[in-house]
């Protein structure tokens, strides 16, 4: 028997009071417990076992009760009963039955033990907006001093956990200096330290900077600016260890002094230990040729500003991949003094470059191997790999509400990647996808949305009802798509965009979110074209967006960049910035260099895993969406 109640979500009533309401949830939940309570049939593996019999029965019978209570022990009653499923792993009933009372009428007490079983059922069921919203009731606020320690702990731990996925950076590092007075143990106090630092290096510059000119809190002004200056020299590790050593000779006494972020521990090492020469293998001429052109003006546009800033610069030697067998370009490569080695950039060297066990330096690849297994020791791969931002779409997505998705794709290589991507991370976290759709071309369109919609089936439903009728009987029908999908996973370049969308309204989708990869977007304002565009969300590079981007304006100015190679220019520019801070990204884990192509992050495989800003079209023009994230309610 399976008394999960899946269906008890409240929904807003306001001819109802909270009191009928939860009277209708006890209801509903006893109904179920009498019919149910016959042979429970087997559990799959890993699935929460069947409630016992007695169980059942105690629970019955406090429903009843409550029934038969007047306020305020009928809400206590409920209380016991909620904290009793919850135990009994039971999260969807429990929250159900909590989110039905009435908390202003129980005391202090019990709404503290209301809002740690209703948030936690909340964020076990990834209502995360629901769980803001419990986690920020003002009672709460109030309650603060008259919290036992334990409770302290665990509703601030959530609140900074919940705050920091929702986007709301500064929201989460103060609850995270609350946390830290209450915490005693010195593991679990330097983690959270780690976390306010990682929460930190999440927020732009700007706001950062702001923050810091207008905090007044002394400990938590310290934090601001460390992590502006840090995040301020990026690109500069002599000047981000000289403004970091300042800042400590200012706060000798902040915590991050006592106890330097890891990454920041590194800077010296980092520096000391900088190859002085690097090998840039890449392809100049042939199929591959305008592309290797492309990521080498990047990363040489890089390299002229660390010049020009009188940074300590490493000698730059580049070697054509374009012909040749890239293990004997590689090797030359090394034999004539390369201490690090960015490229190669086509995949094909890549794979022959891996099958050594070992390679003799650093070597950072332009490309990605797309079979996981075992890489060659000191292989390092960075790309613009369209799997990494199917997958943010998936979780972008998710953490808005949504949950039924439909993927819509091209019939090609890349449509294959990004859709699989996509699928897998959806199915992870718990998403249905119900449908997923493949375009071969323009004029494949309109049937593949129609039938992915289920158009055509509402037709045909009709034209068999009609039949069914009989002539002259009239019969009033209009078109509708399935119910059964609230988002899109699109992939497709802005022609292919450009149509899809349209055509997505006109099969009545047009009320439907519609997440995209960076492929929507040519990365050039359009405002007329680009008006079919409205609506989509969809991750992009932050080098998009970027005016003020010095090693931008010199790729405008000296390479004349066409649009389709912005990407590799982003690319390049963080090779450089990339290279001599890989140890860092290696030996602290989630650590994060926040570069033109997006945050980047090195996985155990030694893959760089990227991840975009978040951008939306709104009447024809590409526009950024802030850090914070909002979305549907999901109960």
């Amino acid at each position: 028997m399976d008394i999960a109640i899946h269906s008890l979500r409240p929904q807003p009533a306001p001819e109802r009071s909270r009191a009928t309401r939860a009277l209708a949830a006890a209801a509903l939940c006893l109904a179920v417990i009498i019919s149910g309570c016959g042979t429970s049939p087997p559990q799959p593996d890993g699935e929460q076992p069947p409630i016992s019999q007695a169980s059942l029965e105690e629970i019955r019978q406090m429903l009843e009760q409550a029934q038969n209570s007047t306020s305020p022990q009928k809400e206590q009653i409920f209380l016991q009963a909620a904290e009793l499923l919850h135990s009994l792993g039971e999260t969807d009933w429990a929250r159900n039955l909590l989110g039905s009372l009435d908390a202003g009428a129980l005391g202090d007490a019990d709404f503290i033990l209301y809002t740690l079983l209703y948030s936690d059922t909340a964020m076990a069921g990834d209502a995360y907006f629901l769980a803001q919203r419990i986690l920020k009731n003002p009672r709460l606020e109030q309650l603060w001093p008259t919290l036992e320690t334990e409770a302290a702990l665990t509703l601030r731990h959530r609140r900074a956990d919940l705050f920091a996925l929702l986007g709301e950076a500064a929201a989460s590092v103060r609850e995270r200096l609350a946390l830290a007075e209450l915490l005693v143990d010195t593991e679990a106090g330097d983690n959270n330290q780690d976390a306010i630092w990682r929460t930190l290096m999440t927020l732009p510059l700007e706001q950062l900077q702001y923050l810091s000119s207008k905090e007044h809190d002394s400990l938590l002004k310290g934090w601001y600016n460390l992590a502006a200056l840090s995040k301020n020299n990026q690109t500069d590790l002599e000047r981000q260890l000289l403004q970091v050593d300042q800042w400590i000779a200012l706060w000798p006494e902040h915590p991050a002094s006592l106890r330097l972020p890891g990454d920041l521990q590194l800077l010296r090492q980092l520096i000391n230990e900088r190859p002085l020469q690097v090998a840039l293998l890449l392809p100049t001429e042939g199929r591959w040729g305008a592309a290797g052109k492309a990521i080498r003006d990047g990363f040489f546009a890089a390299y002229y500003q660390a010049h020009g800033r009188q940074s300590q610069t490493p000698t730059i030697r580049l070697y054509d991949t374009s012909q040749g067998d890239i293990n004997t370009i590689y090797d030359r490569a090394v034999a004539e003094g390369a201490e690090m080695v960015v490229g190669p950039l086509v995949k094909d060297n890549l794979e022959q470059l891996n099958q050594r066990e070992a390679l003799p330096v650093p070597t950072l690849a332009m490309n990605h191997i797309d079979s996981e297994g075992v890489f060659a020791l000191g292989l390092y791969q960075f790309g613009l790999a369209i799997e990494d931002e199917a997958r943010q779409a998936a979780r972008r997505a998710w953490l808005e509400g949504h949950r039924q998705a439909m993927i819509l794709a091209p019939a090609s290589h890349l449509g294959d990647r990004g859709a699989m991507a996509f699928n897998d991370e959806w199915l992870q976290l718990g998403g249905l996808v119900v449908e997923d759709s493949r375009f071969a071309n323009q004029a494949s369109y309109i049937q593949v949305i129609k039938n992915g919609l289920h158009v055509e089936q509402s037709s045909q439903r009709a034209k068999r009802l009609r039949r069914r009728l009989g002539v002259g009987i009239p019969l009033e029908f209009e078109e509708r798509r399935r119910q059964d999908v609230d988002m899109i996973f699109m992939v497709a370049n802005p022609p292919e965009a450009r149509q899809l969308k349209p055509t997505l309204a006109y099969y009545f989708a047009g009320d439907l979110p519609v997440y995209a990869t960076r492929h929507i977007y040519a990365g050039v304002a359009d405002k007329k074209s680009d008006g079919d565009l409205e609506g989509i969300k969809f991750s992009t590079l932050p080098w998009v967006f970027e005016t003020a981007s010095p090693e931008k304006r010199v790729v405008n100015r000296a390479a004349k960049p066409a649009p389709a190679f912005q990407n590799l220019y982003a690319m390049g520019v963080d090779a450089y910035r990339l290279y001599p801070r890989l140890k860092q990204l290696d030996q602290v884990p989630q650590t994060r260099f926040y570069g033109a192509t997006g945050a980047l992050r090195l996985l155990a495989n030694k893959k760089i895993e990227r991840e975009q800003i978040w951008a939306q079209m709104r009447k024809g023009l590409a526009r950024p969406l802030p850090v914070v994230v909002s979305g549907n309610y999901v109960n």
